[in-house]
């Protein structure tokens, strides 16, 4: 397993742990955190096809997820 891989699923897990404990302690704003993280990760990869380095896609990945991160903050400030 390279290390790129195994980096991979190291932030995977760990993004997936923040999603899990916002989940568990019922904080809307930490489950939006971890949602975004795995969003920004999940763009990451399915842009790896189109080619482009890493860190481009990392970018636009992570840019998106925080795009989805500020909605919901904004969405749960005005909805509690």
């Amino acid at each position: 397993m390279s290390a790129y891989t195994l980096l991979q699923l190291v932030e995977v897990l760990l993004t997936s742990v923040v999603l899990m404990v916002g989940v568990l302690t019922r904080s809307s704003t930490l489950t939006v955190v971890g949602g975004g993280f795995l969003i920004g990760k999940a763009i990451l990869n399915i842009l790896a096809p189109e080619g482009g380095s890493v860190y481009r896609r990392s970018l636009i990945g992570y840019f998106l997820g925080g795009i989805f991160i500020l909605i919901g903050i904004v969405a749960i400030h005005f909805t509690s």
